[in-house]
């Protein structure tokens, strides 16, 4: 059985993996600093009745003394029970405890939790009696009863018939990410690039294009973590896990949000994937943020290598590339809705891919085979690829521009394109088709010639 608990802060929330193992010495705690953990285990003296077990207790470094303190316990009270071992179920303790030993919990976001909860497999959630119960929840007055509340459930669920449909479906997309997506093959193969070569790319169209649909397969094209990328991973995000992280940046997140915490909130996106949906709808100094974090790659002293994949419609009313609706806006309005995206942050992706909706009569409705060995050598080769630079690129890159005037830094993401291709396809070298398909998937509508 796993543990989590879960501290709020502002508007969105972060969930706490608690993890413990038998040792034959004493109680440690691991994860936080000696005056944390000396003034953690007086707290749980006063509400566990037995001395301490001899366990070894792993919680996030930035878990808030008053979150991580419920959670902690209950992994105290289960391994007592031998309950964590013969349950495979991942639980949430959604409260605090107060001077009485009540468990108290605040009101929920319940769209928020909601999401963190799928994203993690929580089969329970254990909460307070002063809250309506949130869905799959419990309520509960105390930890003593959280504990007994436990074993009915282990009792009653046994092959964790909850997270059957949700493995069934995991399993799924692990051989098929773009299982029920028709069509868009362009699209399926430039995500499947941009992730494996750690590009930005972004995805523009009307509503209905396949644009989000596509973004939220991107943690299932994510490889598993491996060697040193798996230490810095830990290292920032406080728990060991081998899936590559996968951060959403929501709208109206401000920059201080992002760049906020220690390790900073952004940070965690490193060794994955950062999802920005509705890229027109952030902040104009978020996105000059990002802007930044895509050439310097590292965010205070934490480093920050991921792919960014993003999404916007093409113009102010949205109907922009709509065979079945009709823009009204001129090339000057696009121009002034891109201008207010920014154009700093549009030169810094790799890929900008057009999509409109699919017909469904006339779509293809064969299947996208994602070539996993292909994605792994890709991954492999990126810090050679790194440390060996693009310039010998630049010479076949002119003769595909001709005379069209680009900016330095889309020569070289336009190169590094043409590599990552080339690596997928197993070449040596990069051939003048391969830079030609490179450029071709950088499009804005002012290339495009919509009006």
């Amino acid at each position: 059985m796993q543990i989590y608990g879960y501290q709020r802060t502002g508007f969105t929330g972060t969930l706490l993996q608690v993890q413990a193992s038998r040792t034959s010495t004493r109680f440690t705690i691991r994860g936080l600093s000696l005056d944390k953990s000396s003034r953690l285990k007086q707290d749980l003296r006063a509400y566990y009745q037995a001395p301490l077990p001899k366990l070894s207790i792993q919680v996030p470094p930035y878990a808030s003394l008053e979150c991580i303190l419920a959670p902690v316990l209950l992994v105290l009270l289960c391994m007592e029970k031998n309950l964590l071992e013969i349950s495979n179920h991942a639980i949430l303790l959604y409260g605090t405890i107060d001077i009485s030993g009540t468990l108290v919990s605040p009101p929920p976001l319940q769209r928020e939790l909601t999401q963190l909860c799928k994203e993690a497999g929580i089969s329970l959630v254990i909460t307070g009696e002063n809250i309506p119960t949130v869905h799959n929840g419990i309520s509960c007055p105390s930890i003593a009863s959280s504990l007994s509340q436990l074993w009915r459930f282990a009792l009653r669920h046994p092959e964790n018939e909850i997270q059957n449909k949700e493995t069934d479906k995991k399993q799924t997309l692990e051989e098929d990410p773009f299982y029920g997506i028709l069509g868009l093959q362009e699209a399926k193969q430039a995500l499947c690039y941009a992730v494996a070569g750690e590009l930005p790319l972004l995805f523009y169209g009307p509503p209905g294009s396949g644009k989000s649909l596509l973004l939220n397969r991107t943690k299932a094209l994510l490889p598993p973590l491996k060697g040193e990328r798996a230490q810095e991973v830990w290292a920032i995000q406080g728990k060991h896990s081998i899936e590559s992280p996968l951060l959403r940046l929501e709208a109206g997140m401000s920059q201080q949000k992002i760049l906020a915490g220690t390790p900073p909130w952004i940070s965690r996106a490193h060794g994955g994937a950062l999802l920005v949906d509705e890229l027109s709808n952030q902040k104009p100094k978020v996105r000059t943020t990002l802007a930044q974090l895509l050439d310097t790659h590292q965010v205070g002293d934490f480093p920050l290598h991921y792919s960014m994949v993003a999404a916007t419609n093409g113009c102010r009313c949205a109907n922009l590339g709509n065979p079945h609706g009709i823009c009204r806006c001129t090339q000057a309005q696009i121009d002034q809705f891109w201008g207010l995206i920014g154009w700093p942050l549009l030169d810094r992706f790799a890929i900008a891919l057009a999509l409109e909706p699919e017909p469904l009569l006339a779509g293809t409705v064969e299947a996208f085979h994602v070539d996993r060995k292909a994605m792994e050598h890709v991954r492999s080769l990126q810090s050679v690829r790194k440390q060996e630079g693009v310039a010998h690129l630049f010479p076949r890159y002119s003769k595909v521009m001709a005379h069209t005037q680009r900016s330095l830094r889309r020569a070289k993401l336009c190169c590094s394109l043409a590599q990552v291709i080339a690596d997928w396809e197993g070449k040596e070298s990069v051939t003048q088709e391969m830079m030609e398909k490179a450029y071709s998937l950088y499009l804005l509508p002012k290339d495009r010639h919509y009006h």
